[in-house]
């Protein structure tokens, strides 16, 4: 028997841990049997970015409980569990959340779906793997950036690429996990990531001052399996944001690199913004799991 949980959350703002909405949809032989779905009051501000793409707003949670409140219902669910998400943004999320709210970590299997999809198919094995696209060539119903469609959505494609391929979950999670050898820094901060490694085929970007010199915080991406590049391009899925020096930004509230990330993800590509506290995080929970 194949069993899985497909996850999907939606944030309040550049934060990953803001999380604002998430949906899990239990699947059982590849079928649907289960929906569970909550808003999560993030205790935080909301970016009118964030607000334009999923809808909602502090009125619509203020009366919803936070992710600290409701996370013994999600160990309930989830824990013991594959979780199958499209792309490392879910993860993330609950990576940085448990580093603020001092949650234990889910003990649970992480699978994505990304990794999955690249695996699969050969047409989607460079680009064309974002949700928006994939449910649009596999003709399955989305209402984008709701988190429990998203989820189950993300989940019908898993099935398909399981019933494709004949792998089950575990293989799945063999193959997805394997790990491979690191490339070394090029010129500039440019970095080819860890083959294999839990970010490998990221391509990330920094933008803005860090705590640390630029080729450290490079370098420490790589570890994590991003591919490190100095400009946003169509090829960019993660961008860093860190400190925004007012007059270097030519009259705006955030770089040119970030507004580029924003408009790429408005006309539908797959970018997760995070702030550098979030990238750290994912940097010391590597280093914890070694």
């Amino acid at each position: 028997m194949s069993e899985y949980f497909a996850l999907d959350v939606e944030t309040a703002n550049a934060s990953a841990a803001s999380i604002c909405q998430i949906g899990i949809v239990h699947f059982r032989d590849h079928q649907v049997v289960d929906e569970w779905a909550s808003q999560i009051n993030p205790l935080t501000f909301f970016d009118p970015y964030n607000v334009s793409i999923h809808g909602i707003d502090e009125t619509d949670v203020a009366k919803s409980p936070s992710l600290a409140a409701i996370y013994p219902q999600l160990e309930g669910i989830l824990s013991g569990g594959f979780v199958v998400h499209h792309g490392h943004f879910d993860r993330t999320a609950f990576t940085s959340a448990y580093e603020i709210y001092g949650l234990e970590p889910l003990k649970s299997e992480w699978i994505d779906n990304t990794k999955v999809v690249r695996r699969t198919w050969e047409q989607f094995s460079k680009k064309g793997y974002g949700l928006a696209n994939l449910v649009k060539h596999f003709e399955i119903p989305l209402d984008h950036h709701d988190a429990l469609s998203d989820a189950r959505a993300a989940g019908k494609i898993f099935a398909l690429a399981s019933e494709h391929t004949g792998n089950s979950v575990e293989q799945w999670l063999e193959v997805v996990n394997s790990r491979s050898t690191i490339s070394g820094l090029k010129k500039r901060i440019a970095v080819d990531g860890v083959e294999g490694a839990l970010f490998n085929g990221e391509t990330l970007v920094f933008t803005g001052s860090l705590r640390e010199v630029r080729a450290v915080a490079a370098e420490a991406a790589g570890l994590l399996g991003f591919n490190v590049r100095d400009t946003v391009t169509a090829d960019t899925t993660f961008l860093v944001v860190g400190t925004q020096d007012a007059d270097k930004l030519g009259g705006y509230n955030k770089s040119s690199k970030h507004r580029k990330a924003e408009s790429l993800a408005g006309k539908g590509q797959e970018i997760s913004i995070l702030t550098e506290e979030d990238f750290w995080a994912l940097v010391k929970a590597k280093r914890k799991s070694r």
